[in-house]
């Protein structure tokens, strides 16, 4: 303290300067009209740069964000299309099923409203009856699948994701295609469970998990996760594979919405009318 004392003592002659030069050119800014003008405008102009360089910094890190996803959704597009799908929007659209060779066709919308911490998480969209969506089409992302429409108004939808323990998809490992369901145990919300798996497969870790068909929600061929581990059953004769899930439904907001065009047509085969 003492030294604290002496320095404001050695240094008075300064500390007055200062602040007598504060002073007067308060009193040069407030109480001149010209000066005034002159400082507000440059603190205007001032605070609009500051402003207009955190936007520019917001939307380069945004913009970067959006080029990774984007990049991403094309990768998988071009895989769907080597698998004969062709993407497109449905509603006022007409398809030709004979010429394009076509099953599915993708809706895409945005996400308003979605839980991800939860036991019973959800998701709202954007698109609704006035769209065309219907119960029980498949929703999926950019990276991977999102989950099945539950609940549509005019122009909303409620998504059940698969980060509900309520829903159960077919999933298959994509070097062996053995399948089983996958269940989401309503722990980590990046991570689910794929099981009866037979113990005589040579999954390992890092082994990708699709879509196989087997749920009329979604085409084959979309990515639900990756393995992280591998444990046997109760039973010791199938594994139950841990997986990361490959949508991030804590950052997720663009979805595409699918419809079987051969739904009900498939449907008449597994309820056929009795005679």
């Amino acid at each position: 303290m003492r030294y604290f004392l002496l320095l404001l003592r050695q240094s008075r002659i300064l500390i007055l300067f200062l602040a007598l030069e504060g002073i007067a050119l308060y009193w040069v800014v407030s109480v001149q009209s010209y000066p005034r003008a002159k400082f507000s405008s440059k603190s205007t102009e001032l605070s609009g740069q500051l402003s207009e360089w955190q936007s520019n910094l917001e939307s380069y890190l945004n913009l970067r964000l959006e080029n990774e996803h984007l990049a991403q959704e094309n990768a998988n597009l071009r895989e769907q299309l080597n698998q004969s799908l062709l993407i497109q929007n449905y509603g006022a659209d007409t398809i030709n099923d004979s010429i394009l060779n076509q099953r599915y066709s993708f809706l895409s919308a945005e996400v308003v409203r979605s839980s991800h911490l939860k036991r019973d998480n959800f998701i709202i969209i954007d698109k609704g009856s006035r769209s065309g969506l219907k119960r029980n089409m498949g929703v999926i992302g950019p990276q991977g699948v999102v989950g099945v429409v539950a609940g549509v108004s005019s122009n909303f939808a409620r998504v059940i994701p698969i980060i509900n323990n309520s829903l159960t998809i077919s999933g298959a490992l994509a070097e062996e295609a053995y399948f089983g369901p996958v269940k989401w145990p309503g722990l980590n919300y990046r991570h689910t469970e794929l099981t009866d798996i037979p113990r005589y497969s040579k999954v390992d870790s890092g082994a990708v998990v699709l879509t196989d068909g087997r749920s009329r929600y979604f085409p084959a061929g979309v990515k639900i996760g990756s393995v992280l581990k591998r444990e046997l059953q109760a039973d010791q004769n199938f594994f139950k594979l841990k997986l990361e899930l490959a949508t991030d439904f804590a950052n997720l907001r663009q979805v595409y919405v699918v419809k079987d065009i051969f739904a009900a047509e498939l449907d008449s085969l597994q309820n056929p009318v009795q005679p």
